[in-house]
């Protein structure tokens, strides 16, 4: 039987390739803190960056507490996505339309009194739409792309009986290798 040594050569490179790619570090987004919280006299707040299976984030869950025996109303017109320090513009979610985001006249989320609320939002300026032309679900599915790192965070205005209650809520987004 005749070895053929060119075959040996690239069967043993390509195994040694296979076996490197798998011990390649891979890079994971990280929040400091985790989830970041605020309190009031109106309110208590949470916001939390999440990843929900990927490796990066990829959108936010805040989460609101009305400490008051009157609703308040989230002005999504007005809340604003900061990064490092700079206003980046308006958040979206699920069942926004369009039209509202371009007139400025995204319809307010009411906070019962006494009540929680919660929303999964991304920044606008982050969202993707996947190309009209492809096959399947994801045809001109939107989604929202990662978070970059750097300080991220929500300029949230909430109000209640013609009063403004601004806060800002900030968390700080790394990366970390990890061996997979």
């Amino acid at each position: 039987m005749k070895v053929d040594k060119k075959k040996i050569v690239a069967l043993m490179v390509g195994l040694a390739v296979i076996l490197g790619t798998g011990c390649a570090p891979t890079l994971v987004s990280i929040s400091t803190p985790e989830i970041q919280a605020v309190e009031n006299s109106y309110y208590s707040a949470q916001f939390e960056p999440l990843a929900e299976g990927k490796n990066y984030f990829d959108g936010f869950r805040l989460k609101v507490m009305n400490k008051t025996h009157k609703d308040l109303e989230i002005d999504w017109n007005k809340t604003r996505y900061i990064y490092n320090g700079r206003d980046i513009g308006v958040f979206v979610f699920k069942g926004i339309k369009p039209e509202n985001i371009k007139n400025s006249t995204i319809p307010p989320d009411t906070v019962p009194a006494g009540q929680s609320f919660t929303k999964d939002i991304s920044p606008l300026k982050l969202v993707a739409r996947e190309p009209l032309t492809g096959k399947g679900a994801k045809a001109g599915k939107i989604t929202s792309g990662p978070i970059p790192t750097g300080e991220s965070g929500i300029f949230l205005f909430i109000k209640q009986n013609g009063n403004t209650i601004k806060e800002k809520i900030t968390v700080k987004i790394t990366e970390k290798e990890v061996q997979q």
